[in-house]
């Protein structure tokens, strides 16, 4: 694919970054469904799914964190999409 066909799955995930207010953020992951498959607009809450361990604002505002850290993102994010696709083994 050379472009974007605006094809999207009707299911995925929301990441959001939320301060602890103590030096600390964490990443939180929630469950989402799109409004349409065509270049959807809206993507509506359908549940909680996980968030991480506490992050150093230090840290994660230069994204200066473990390489096995940014891995474990990845692997959460990749899983739970799996997952919501029917597609993990």
């Amino acid at each position: 694919m050379k472009y974007d066909d605006n094809i999207r799955s009707k299911l995925g995930i929301a990441v959001c970054l939320r301060d602890m207010g103590n030096g600390k953020s964490r990443l939180f992951f929630d469950d989402v469904t799109a409004d349409k498959d065509g270049n959807p607009i809206n993507w509506e809450f359908d549940c909680f799914y996980t968030f991480t361990p506490e992050l150093d604002n230090a840290e994660i505002d230069v994204m200066n964190l473990t390489d096995n850290r940014f891995q474990e993102i990845g692997k959460v994010v990749v899983a739970r999409l799996l997952a919501l696709n029917g597609r993990a083994k």
